[in-house]
């Protein structure tokens, strides 16, 4: 990936440990793009070189003395919005934090290595760098941002099909002027949603606006290292009247159930006897650098639904979702794609419009209603 930046990005590394400092410090300072202003021991220290320095983007451990690492973040937040990537370790308690840093107004994370040399800090290497610059081009305005409120079902046990939830339905409805966008020719089978840096938030905005009766499946994609994913899935179905969690391989895809998949691995469809089946695995059908790829969602929903695909593509980095929506759109399915002036980076959405692959382009706030409106086809 290359910056659209000009200058070499500033960057301020914040860790309580030494190791850690020096390590995430030569592998920023591999790339001429990038420049490691100073370091950091502790939250409170973070601020202050924060003020002083006003790095571009901001690497934040989570676990530190005296300010730890989500103090910091909502301090940062409340005063000098900057974007921050999450240093996190694997493990539940690590990924909880992350999910609040994340709430906070962190626009990534990314794993830190389990202690074997090696690989783990080759991946790091590649990842970190990757969304550094990624991280950059946020706009800081956009930061910390919550999705409008809506009244939803506190129940997730679904109601017959006859019965109407006004309350969803009605806040659902287009805006005042009446207008109606495009919608689809042919009844939608299955949503599918992809997004990477900003992803979590936007998801957060955006899944808890689909009604506990919403008829058809809900696949997404969200760029995040393994071990993440579950715990998001978790989190979005706490907030959400549809039931939210991690795809498992082999499963049959059922109306009103959103399967994220699994971090680490590629989410696909198969059709057997009729019915949608979930393949969870390491293949894909395309060279990616991403696990899950939002183009190998589509491309397995172009060849297994075709004409019946809604593709989402949301906030986020480079331009993974457009050669997969391509297919989509050649048989005939649907496109969304988040606007400019909603995401936190515009890029994949961007690649997606600038293809000529976008059906309908809305802001954050109404991607909600805008797929209510093209599954059930009227506005």
């Amino acid at each position: 990936m290359t910056s659209a930046l000009k200058t070499p990005i500033g960057v301020l590394i914040v860790d309580d440990s030494p190791f850690m400092r020096l390590t995430l410090q030569k592998i920023l300072s591999q790339d001429p793009g990038i420049k490691v202003l100073d370091t950091a021991r502790d939250g409170r220290e973070g601020i202050l070189k924060l003020q002083a320095l006003r790095p571009q983007v901001v690497t934040m451990d989570v676990e530190m003395p005296i300010m730890d690492g989500l103090q910091a973040l909502e301090e940062i937040m409340r005063w000098q919005p900057t974007p921050v990537i999450i240093l996190s370790s694997v493990t539940t308690e690590g990924a909880k934090d992350t999910l609040k840093a994340l709430d906070l107004g962190a626009v990534d994370v990314v794993a830190k290595p389990s202690g074997r040399p090696g690989a783990d800090l080759q991946a790091l290497s590649s990842d970190l760098i990757e969304k550094v610059k990624a991280a950059a081009l946020v706009n800081p305005a956009r930061l910390g941002g919550k999705g409008p409120t809506i009244q939803i079902p506190t129940s997730k046990v679904a109601v017959p099909a006859s019965t109407v939830v006004p309350g969803i339905l009605q806040s659902l409805r287009p805006a005042s002027t009446g207008k109606v966008g495009l919608l689809p020719k042919h009844a939608i089978e299955i949503v599918a949603i992809g997004t990477s840096t900003g992803g979590p938030s936007a998801l957060q905005a955006v899944l808890p606006t689909l009604p506990v009766n919403f008829p058809v499946p809900v696949l997404v994609a969200q760029h995040m290292p393994p071990g993440f994913t579950g715990p998001l899935a978790q989190r979005l179905n706490g907030l959400c009247a549809l039931n939210v969690r991690e795809g498992i391989h082999g499963e049959t895809l059922k109306a009103g159930i959103v399967y994220v998949a699994p971090a680490g691995k590629q989410l696909q469809v198969q059709r057997r006897s009729g019915q949608l089946i979930l393949h969870i695995g390491d293949e894909a059908p395309i060279p990616t650098l991403y696990h899950p790829s939002v183009d190998v969602m589509f491309l397995s929903l172009a060849k297994e639904v075709g004409k019946g695909t809604l593709g989402v593509v949301m906030t986020g980095m480079g331009s993974d979702g457009t050669k997969g929506m391509k297919e989509v759109k050649g048989l005939e399915g649907f496109g969304i794609a988040e606007s400019e002036e909603t995401c936190v980076v515009y890029g994949m959405p961007r690649s997606m419009v600038d293809a000529g692959l976008a059906d309908r382009i809305v802001p954050l706030g109404e991607i909600g209603r805008t797929i209510v409106e093209c599954v059930m086809r009227r506005g």
